[in-house]
């Protein structure tokens, strides 16, 4: 009965929300595809392999598993990874970053568009990391015999509470989980209050910490800074985000001529939008993609307009600013910048990193400002104490060095299932 209503309720909200796909040019040549409608190629292709299939809904996620799945790759160079997203942005980044794995849409959760991705994949494991619930794919893969396990697995604030509401109904569809990889306690013990059975769920830690993967290394000459000029890298930024670190910057720029900015959106379908802000600001704008070597005067900016350059830069950073934190909730990774060694600032809302930031704010790695006005506060401390940023970047490195392990652990719990 409650799968009867809920693909009831999908299909409402689908015809409501397909407008807006629309409008927003969502709907390209592959979105046949999430229905389940494949060109015969297509489905020959990928039922030439035995099929180790992963899904990460969108960048972040990818970028937590892309260590892990060049561990899978590397213990399973006869089975063929299968990747899934949901985002346009997570399907590009895919692309850039893997060459030999196949990369596809998550299926749309309608029952008969599931059951034709568990036809065709025909997946010996299912990997979902992040712990997103699929129904009727979920039901789908238990119908076939296909393991499910959960990898870097956490329970947002926001996701809780929706999912207390149908506990239900989500019960059911946990048993069907056979190993629940979580981050940490929290996280655990949420799954567990969820319906998920104790003996199912493991604490292993949290991926991202091993994503030690390195990036394209970019020198300063790159982005044409002068000697001696400071980068601040104003990182995954959501709307209002962007006019703050701009006032930030203008009321600094007398203080510190040094000082330059770099603004990444979290979007990059934002990017014009991002630069109107820089041009209304009185600064002048230039798209990464179109950077030269020429010298970076002090008015300009730099606006990041393609996908996975951001690592890179954090890497040049004399200071980071890490957004959706300040005018969104929910907060962005931490953990890139503090890799490279990098003192970091946060805004209040780090609600979907809390057990993270916590964990950086104890080890005095991280500053967490109120608002617009303690940011600038905060940031000009920091640029007149260079001690205090190097003791910031060295302990924020140590955090990530000792949180390190969880994927060779995830591993280990795939072994137990694929058992080859």
């Amino acid at each position: 009965m409650m799968f009867i209503l809920y693909n009831l309720l999908f299909f409402i909200g689908f015809i409501l929300y397909f407008p807006f796909l629309w409008l927003k040019g969502k709907v390209h040549g592959d979105f046949l595809t999430r229905f389940g409608w494949w060109p015969a190629a297509l489905s020959a292709d990928l039922q030439a392999k035995e099929n180790i299939w992963i899904h990460a809904v969108s960048v972040g996620e990818i970028l937590a598993v892309q260590g892990f799945i060049a561990q899978l790759k590397e213990r399973y160079p006869r089975h063929r990874i299968v990747l899934s997203t949901v985002t346009t942005t997570g399907y590009q980044l895919a692309g850039s970053k893997f060459k030999d794995i196949k990369i596809i849409f998550t299926p749309l959760d309608f029952n008969f568009a599931a059951e034709q991705y568990v036809r065709r994949i025909r997946p010996k494991i299912y990997i979902n990391a992040e712990t997103e619930i699929w129904p009727n794919l979920f039901r789908a893969l238990q119908r076939a015999g296909v393991p499910i396990v959960v990898v870097n697995g956490r329970i947002s604030d926001k996701s809780l509470g929706g999912y207390r509401a149908i506990k239900f109904f989500i019960k059911k569809i946990l048993s069907w989980v056979n190993i629940f990889c979580m981050q940490n306690q929290e996280a655990a013990d949420r799954i567990i209050e969820l319906g998920a059975l104790p003996a199912k769920v493991r604490v292993i830690g949290n991926m991202k910490f091993d994503d030690v993967l390195q990036p394209k290394i970019l020198a300063p000459q790159d982005l044409g800074l002068p000697g001696g000029a400071w980068l601040w890298v104003a990182g995954s930024t959501h709307p209002g985000e962007e006019e703050i670190v701009l006032d930030v910057l203008r009321s600094l720029s007398r203080e510190f001529q040094q000082l330059r900015l770099v603004i990444a959106p979290r979007h990059v379908e934002r990017t014009d939008d991002v630069l109107n802000v820089v041009r209304q600001k009185g600064f002048s704008p230039l798209k990464f993609s179109q950077l030269t070597q020429a010298p970076w005067e002090p008015n300009r900016v730099l606006v990041v307009d393609t996908i996975g350059q951001l690592r890179s830069l954090y890497g040049l950073a004399e200071v980071v600013f890490v957004g959706k934190s300040l005018t969104a909730q929910g907060g962005q990774n931490i953990i890139e910048p503090a890799f490279f060694g990098k003192p970091v600032i946060v805004g209040p809302n780090m609600q979907n990193f809390q057990d993270i930031t916590e964990l950086f704010k104890k080890a005095g790695a991280i500053l967490q400002v109120k608002d617009a006005e303690n940011l600038k506060y905060e940031l000009e401390r920091l640029l007149n104490d260079p001690g205090r940023r190097k003791l910031m970047g060295t302990a924020a490195r140590e955090v990530v060095q000792k949180s390190q392990g969880a994927t060779a652990r995830t591993m280990n719990v795939v072994g137990e299932i694929l058992k080859v």
